[in-house]
């Protein structure tokens, strides 16, 4: 059995849990729903015309429920046309009403003895839009009913009833197994766009989102409206270290000040790496105020933790551009931005210090830090 292969069974049991975790299954099964629905409503408006005009006959309690089935079918599409989020407690009132006019079909439609075939498609189409939960009913419904109309009325011989019972069960089994599958190729498609989309918004080197993570994460909190602030971070002469130690040391460098910003962030708010030796952190429902006192710590912190290599420390410092919606209010995600980085070539000036843009995207410089 495949890894995880109970789990799928037990979402495929739940049906709904399936389709709350795959909306790929959701959507198939909204269409099979209004498929059925239109399917069953055709079939009985054509059963009444046939019965009105004579071509069958059809026992007035059986030919009532078929045509109550026919506007059940009409008002549930109507229902779920206009309201989507009712097609959870629509599909199991329709199997009911379906599970109904088979029984009075094996019950009084005494004259056609291949009625029992319509549980195949019923069965089937249960099992689509309903998942394990509604197939299984319209099963045990119909193994009732054969056996009803069998050992009560001796529509069919004891052999017949039994080979119906074991092709319908097959039947079932067989949907089961293919909609685990489906379940399966649906969850291992769901993990590779995970995959997908985690290699798209990761910095590799340091795990940290990268530019495409950080600017989603800023065009949220504009569309939200949300204050916040975008901090730039550049470590000062990184070139020399890579030149002086290695490159193998500067990566180790850039990890280590990765950590440090990691550390220092809230859950809402995102770091990344944005290129070689530079950073961004986006800091959520924070003031000016806040987010320059958590940029000074930072900037403490990575001066204070230097990387040990070969028994040697390699310190660090850094500059950082600072910009937020108080006093940009007016501007865009992409000028926000372009403010941080004008402070941030403003604190390159000192090295080591820490820069705020005001609202004409200049950069104002505080005293130097380092």
């Amino acid at each position: 059995m495949p890894e995880g292969a109970m789990n799928h069974f037990v979402q495929t049991l739940g049906g709904r849990r399936a389709v709350r975790t795959f909306p790929e299954l959701e959507a198939f099964r909204s269409w099979m729903s209004y498929g059925m629905l239109h399917a069953t409503a055709v079939i009985s408006i054509i059963a009444a015309l046939g019965a009105a005009g004579g071509l069958w006959v059809l026992p007035d309690l059986h030919l009532w429920l078929t045509i109550a089935l026919g506007f059940l079918s009409v008002g549930l599409n109507m229902l779920v046309t206009r309201r989507p989020e009712t097609m959870r407690h629509t599909v199991p009132i329709y199997i009911v009403g379906l599970a109904t006019v088979l029984l009075s079909a094996d019950m009084l439609v005494l004259a056609d003895e291949m009625r029992f075939a319509w549980h195949f498609p019923a069965l089937g189409a249960a099992f689509v839009i309903g998942g394990i939960p509604g197939g299984l009913f319209i099963l045990v419904t119909a193994i009732l009913s054969l056996a009803a109309a069998t050992f009560s009325l001796s529509a069919m011989s004891v052999a017949g009833f039994v080979t119906y019972c074991v092709t319908l069960s097959t039947m079932s089994i067989l949907i089961v197994i293919i909609e685990m599958r489906f379940i399966w190729t649906l969850e291992q498609l769901h993990k590779s766009r995970l995959i997908l989309s985690d290699l798209a918004n990761t910095d590799p080197l340091t795990g940290l989102g990268n530019r495409l993570a950080f600017e989603e994460k800023l065009k949220a909190l504009s569309d939200e409206g949300t204050a916040f602030g975008i901090i730039l971070c550049d470590l000062d002469h990184f070139k020399r270290i890579n030149d002086t130690h290695g490159h193998a040391v500067g990566d180790e460098v850039l990890r280590n000040v990765a950590a440090v910003l990691t550390g220092s962030i809230q859950p809402d708010d995102i770091v990344a790496r944005i290129g070689g030796e530079e950073f961004c952190m986006l800091l959520s429902d924070v003031c000016l105020e806040t987010a320059l006192r958590r940029t000074e710590a930072i900037r403490r912190e990575i001066q204070g933790n230097p990387v040990i290599t070969a028994g040697q420390a390699i310190h660090c410092t850094a500059s950082f551009g600072i910009t937020h919606t108080s006093s940009n209010a007016s501007l865009d995600p992409s000028q926000m931005l372009i403010a941080a980085d004008r402070a941030l070539y403003e604190a390159n000036q000192g090295r080591g210090s820490q820069s705020p843009a005001d609202r004409r995207l200049t950069g104002v410089r505080t005293p130097n830090h380092g």
